[in-house]
């Protein structure tokens, strides 16, 4: 049994704007609570919308990836605020056509292809991107990731071909 387990968890960079996004939601909301109290009582519809908003939007914030690699197939999976998990994509690398790290000479030929692009990244700085090509029948695939070394060991390893780091 060749079957190999690798799992790699990727957290993704809160922009700027998050904290204040999350203290605008949450003031607003006090403050339309308490002008429900004294002002108008309308107001605590627009409190109990606000609510709703931290209660189903603003989890959506809080995102990280987990690659598993598992016989042959890499699937994406989103966690969002460490509390629900979705899968995001699975990919069956036998149709793999490249796994590279950004920059190498390899992906070149894949520059003028017409692909859909899935980001599954943190969008931290100076972090090794590699990308992945995955044809499915005419549909062609760009996904770019963020694997630790076990990930890309595991990579190499079975697909010594086609996977190529940047020199």
């Amino acid at each position: 049994m060749d079957d190999l387990y690798v799992e790699c968890l990727v957290e993704r960079k809160a922009t700027p704007l998050q904290p204040l996004i999350r203290g605008g939601v949450y003031g607003l909301t006090a403050v339309c609570f308490a002008a429900g109290l004294i002002i108008n009582p309308l107001f605590f519809a627009a409190a109990v919308a606000l609510i709703l908003v931290i209660w189903l939007v603003l989890p959506g914030l809080n995102v990280e990836y987990e690659y598993l690699y598992v016989s042959k197939t890499l699937t994406v999976d989103k966690i969002i605020s460490k509390e629900k998990r979705k899968k995001a994509s699975e990919y069956d690398l036998e149709k793999m056509e490249i796994f590279a790290e950004e920059g190498a000479v390899q992906l070149d030929q894949y520059k003028n292809v017409n692909a859909v692009v899935r980001d599954y990244t943190s969008h931290f700085e100076n972090r090794p991107l590699w990308v992945l090509i995955v044809r499915n029948g005419n549909d062609v695939e760009r996904v770019l990731l963020e694997p630790d070394e076990k990930l890309i060991h595991a990579m190499k390893s079975y697909f010594p071909h086609k996977t190529f780091s940047r020199p």
